[in-house]
């Protein structure tokens, strides 16, 4: 029904954030790609195809170790971004963060622990020997080492941790790429572009893990502050890059390292910056937008009971008579009306009057489905729009309302002055029935269920119980 309390948080309506739905439906497919990708590099190693993980002929190779990370992260997110329905997926990110913590130890202290470990050990060595780019560098060592720790936390439930170490890791391939476009060796290293290519699509598949929260979510927000995020983001690091691209061309090797060094960190602390702001934009936003939603709310409820008022009643009945129209499936219109309701207020008050609407409100709101609505639309009167029932259903229905109204028990009422009843009329669109005449057909449906002795169900026109 939409007589649905107040939600605290906008949190519930990130479902309609088609970006944050797009971003969430990539993880999968960036994984499986990362996955396929580590895979075919171990292939060219197993069928000594080099230009499989070597993609230029004196340019860096993927090493064998990093293939196997790649593969890992890439099947623990492409196989399934939800652990809890195969839990011994943790293993996989677990077994990349410690290859990647045994290579930066041997980095560290000149050891080699990971040949050991290494397949294809003996193809890599022969190239070592050879002259040629083989290693495990740091910089895919803290790439890799990041993605894993990323899709920890998230397993843990550690969302804005996760997502803070999926963005360190997307900065490793980005500055990477970045040493590729400027041709500034340094940037780059050990780190082939082959690993740097699927090094940041593996830390996107990573961040979108996490794409209703935080950071992300701010900037891939549907309201203001997500787009000027996004413009702001695009601008702000294709302009630098552009500009300092052209730069270094004019420069000399040693000036345009330093430079290209400038860019980067450029473009990162506007891209840190956006996204600070972002996330303040997005919690005043979602202040204002709950605001909203509870003044559009409280304008479309009637206080006494919670029910929609006669304004929501109008807008749901044109809505669903339109629909039914279209779908040619009926629409069900119930007017109830409480039996001797002045008395009520007469004898016991008007306490007791409001008491008698409140648990007649909650009698309707139970007996009733999800879909229907139910309203006060004026006094003792109330109102409930359906759709979708056939005439037998509908009767069952109206009747098990009347009953149990007629079994509430009103605390000082019920056992000095007897049940509480009301009168049904009911009545369902017929082809190019307005819902003023709908409204006048339950009416008149009502004076005849009073005029037959109340407590009763009148449809009109007339529809069998069968």
């Amino acid at each position: 029904m939409t007589t649905q309390t107040i939600p605290k948080s906008s949190n519930s309506n990130v479902e309609n954030w088609y970006l944050v739905n797009y971003a969430k439906k990539i993880t999968r497919p960036f994984g499986i790609i990362g996955a396929l990708f580590g895979l075919i590099a171990l292939f060219g190693y197993a069928f000594n195809i080099e230009p499989l993980y070597r993609p230029f002929a004196n340019g860096p190779a993927t090493h064998p170790i990093t293939a196997l990370c790649m593969l890992c992260i890439g099947l623990m997110l492409g196989v399934s971004n939800n652990t809890k329905q195969l839990p011994y997926l943790i293993v996989l990110p677990l077994i990349v963060f410690v290859l990647t913590f045994i290579r930066m130890l041997d980095l560290l202290s000149g050891s080699s622990m990971l040949t050991s470990l290494t397949p294809f050990s003996g193809t890599v060595e022969a190239q070592l020997l050879a002259g040629k780019s083989n290693y495990m560098g740091i910089n895919s060592s803290i790439m890799l080492m990041g993605i894993a720790l990323s899709l920890l936390l998230y397993n843990q439930h550690h969302k804005a941790e996760s997502q803070c170490f999926a963005f360190i890791s997307l900065a490793i391939p980005m500055i990477s790429l970045t040493g590729y476009a400027y041709n500034i060796n340094d940037f780059y290293g050990q780190m082939s572009i082959l690993t740097t290519t699927i090094g940041l699509i593996l830390a996107i598949s990573s961040i979108t893990t996490t794409a209703g929260h935080g950071a992300v979510k701010a900037i891939l927000s549907p309201y203001i502050g997500g787009k000027i995020a996004r413009l702001q983001t695009i601008v702000g690091y294709l302009f630098p890059t552009i500009m300092g691209y052209l730069m270094v061309k004019s420069l000399s090797s040693s000036e345009s390292d330093l430079f290209g060094l400038f860019v980067v960190a450029i473009c990162w602390f506007i891209i840190l910056m956006i996204a600070i702001s972002a996330i303040l934009q997005e919690r005043s936003d979602k202040n204002r937008r709950i605001a909203e939603h509870q003044l559009a709310h409280a304008a479309m409820t009637e206080p006494l009971t919670g029910l929609a008022n006669r304004r929501k009643f109008n807008q749901v009945a044109a809505q669903t008579l339109t629909d039914s129209e279209r779908t040619k499936q009926a629409m069900w219109l119930f007017i109830i009306d409480i039996d001797h309701f002045k008395k009520v207020n007469d004898i016991g008050g008007h306490d007791m009057g409001d008491r008698v609407l409140v648990e007649v409100a909650n009698v309707l709101k139970r007996s009733v489905r999800n879909d229907g609505l139910v309203c006060r639309i004026g006094g003792e009167e109330f109102a409930v729009i359906l759709s979708n029932l056939d005439g037998v259903t509908a009767h069952i229905v109206a009747n098990n309302i009347r009953q149990n109204i007629a079994d509430m028990v009103i605390e000082y009422w019920s056992e000095q002055h007897g049940p509480i009843t009301a009168s049904i009329g009911c009545t369902s669109n017929q082809g190019n029935t307005t819902i003023e005449s709908m409204h006048k057909l339950a009416d008149t449906a009502i004076y005849q269920a009073k005029n037959n002795g109340r407590n009763q169900v009148v449809f009109m026109p007339s529809v069998p119980a069968v």
